[in-house]
């Protein structure tokens, strides 16, 4: 009686991991669809800082969800876009608390260029990416490459991360 009562106890205990661990594998993962409101950085109307706009996000990437929803621009009248027209996400990858995204030339091609345009540009993409738990930081790609800069005035050879002088 005892062995069979050990032996249910011990199946319990097997079934209970392995539940636990499928749960932490699927949610670590891009096999279901998610759910987050998450803050948008969006241009204020003199282009000299950032907004938050919140928004609810789906998508079985968080992050690209944010980043395209980015890319629609603001709801909110007040602010206005910070990436340009045309641009897509190519691809996203992190490692370890580096998220390293990977856009379509039209960042560069359709940028409107300056010092303040691109320190929006980079930094709407940088905040808006950081508010995620597991990312410090945000290494900039475009079509596969490492970039040296948008448009001429930040180094982007490196991760950037988030810049709290440049929110309102």
């Amino acid at each position: 009686m005892k062995n069979k009562l050990f032996k249910l106890i011990i199946l319990l205990i097997i079934f209970v991991l392995v539940i636990f661990a499928a749960y932490y594998f699927i949610d670590k993962t891009n096999l279901i669809e998610k759910e987050k409101t998450a803050k948008l950085y969006f241009s204020t109307p003199d282009a000299m800082y950032l907004a938050a706009e919140e928004r609810v996000i789906k998508g079985r990437n968080l992050y690209k969800a944010a980043l395209n929803a980015l890319i629609e621009g603001p709801t909110d009248s007040s602010l206005t876009k910070t990436i340009p027209e045309g641009v897509k996400v190519l691809n996203i990858s992190k490692n370890n608390d580096t998220i390293h995204v990977d856009f379509s030339e039209e960042i560069v091609k359709n940028h409107w260029g300056g010092s303040a345009g691109e320190r929006i540009t980079v930094y709407s993409i940088v905040h808006t990416l950081t508010q995620f738990k597991d990312v410090k930081q945000v290494k900039f790609l475009i079509e596969g490459e490492e970039v040296e800069t948008l448009a001429g005035h930040m180094d982007l050879t490196v991760p950037l991360g988030p810049n709290p002088n440049i929110l309102q």
